[in-house]
């Protein structure tokens, strides 16, 4: 995702110590949030029995890649780095909170974070990297939206709630897309972010079951089209 946007505001493509900076972290906090998930409850399914049964060993591999990231960031732009930092903060209060059971309150505020700190995790390199761009900023917030639609889809479909919360992200999405389209957004990258909240839709009126969960996740891979259209 993030290689795609980068390319199509930048017009190049992102260096490799960004793309791999970027990837370790996504993997840090998404291990990092099973860790935590097991930690606060009962264990969920296959994939949080694989990291508990695993732990130990997990634990040291997230160790050493973060003492890479922390090589690689000698190797990227100085306003990343700050940023990327901020980020962190963002992110460890967002734990606290999480551990905590500060978000219990609310219905679906924990993914309104999970999904700001992904879209913003995204596109930190690419709005580096040159000058400002409204685009950028409105990709961004179709990039929200579209991670809330994947949280809050199969938080309503497990919890068996508030599923006018998800149509409500459907039609915000749509405008989402008119105003890219209106700001001369091209078709290739109209299409991919719509074959990812087309396969969404998709199983919000037709097959609303958590099995399903693997091929919304699998939606989010689509910008691979992008890349390889591209080379």
């Amino acid at each position: 995702m993030h290689i795609m946007f980068f390319h199509y505001f930048r017009e190049h493509w992102p260096i490799w110590e960004m793309d791999v900076l970027l990837g370790i972290s996504v993997f840090l906090v998404y291990g990092i949030d099973r860790q935590i998930d097991n930690f606060s409850s009962a264990v969920l399914d296959e994939l949080h029995a694989f990291h508990l049964r695993y732990r130990g060993f997990l634990r040291i591999l997230f160790v050493l890649m973060a003492m890479a990231n922390l090589v690689l960031l000698f190797r990227v732009e100085l306003p990343l780095i700050g940023l990327g930092f901020g980020l962190t903060i963002v992110l460890l209060a967002y734990w606290y909170c999480w551990v905590n059971r500060l978000f219990d309150g609310i219905w679906g505020l924990k993914e309104v974070f999970t999904s700001l700190i992904y879209s913003l995790g995204i596109l930190l390199p690419t709005f580096v990297s040159g000058e400002f761009s409204w685009m950028i900023l409105e990709a961004g917030i179709v990039l929200f939206l579209l991670a809330i639609m994947n949280l809050w889809l199969f938080t309503s479909i497990e919890k068996g709630l508030k599923r006018s919360y998800v149509f409500g992200i459907i039609l915000f999405s749509m405008f989402g897309f008119i105003l890219l389209w209106i700001g001369g957004t091209s078709p290739i990258l109209l299409g991919i972010l719509s074959l990812i909240w087309g396969i969404h839709v998709g199983i919000y009126y037709f097959r609303a079951r958590m099995h399903m969960r693997p091929w919304a996740e699998l939606a989010f891979s689509s910008p691979l089209i992008y890349i390889l259209c591209n080379l």
